[in-house]
């Protein structure tokens, strides 16, 4: 019998928010955000003990509402808060959290394809092998084959085209969405034999 694991998607953030818990109210960064809570960061004081103690805490984010959560962890200036409800509620509140805090899956400008094409992701010393699994005029998305933190500038190339210059626009485990530096018209004139669609999209 084949095991199946859940990758849970963790969104990296620096989202203003405030923590309510008994009669206090604490500012804070919502750092990390997952369909199963989040963590934050708190910007001064925080009375690790009574926030432990805490049997329900409220999460207010900027610009979204209030969300219900629990204390699983607390050390020092951070906290790990854990979504109240079941995990089709969970998995709702964390979509319209990334509709609402405009995640990249939800503003694309351009056609995406998806492909599963072998490339390279080269940046600063290193090179990393990747699958690609998507490709736009705008950017693309490349899955590593090793976990490896990637940032700034890069270069992606692949067996069917040349090097691809880029900048990391986020990275969520080993996945990585690339924003090419080239001008679509340029994109498209280097990928249009490939993927005849995408140069009908420019």
């Amino acid at each position: 019998m084949v095991e199946l694991t859940l990758v849970e998607q963790q969104v990296a953030l620096d989202q203003p928010g405030k923590l309510q818990y008994g009669a206090e109210t604490l500012d804070c960064m919502v750092v990390q955000l997952s369909r199963k809570g989040a963590q934050v960061r708190f910007g001064g004081e925080c009375q690790e003990g009574k926030l432990q103690e805490a049997k329900e805490v409220f999460l207010s984010i900027e610009g979204f509402g209030q969300l219900s959560c629990r204390v699983v962890d607390s050390d020092g200036d951070y906290a790990d808060l854990r979504f109240q409800g079941d995990p089709e509620t969970q998995d709702s509140v964390f979509q319209e959290l990334l509709a609402q805090m405009g995640d990249d899956e939800g503003r694309r400008r351009y056609l995406r394809r998806s492909v599963l094409w072998p490339g390279t992701l080269k940046g600063g010393p290193g090179q990393m092998d990747c699958t690609i699994l998507n490709m736009s005029l705008g950017g693309a998305k490349v899955a590593l084959s090793q976990q490896h933190d990637c940032s700034g500038s890069v270069t992606l190339f692949g067996d069917r085209f040349d090097g691809l210059e880029a900048t990391v626009m986020w990275q969520r485990g080993r996945v990585v969405g690339l924003q090419f530096k080239a001008e679509p018209a340029e994109i498209a004139r280097i990928l249009g034999d490939l993927l005849p669609a995408i140069k009908a999209s420019a």
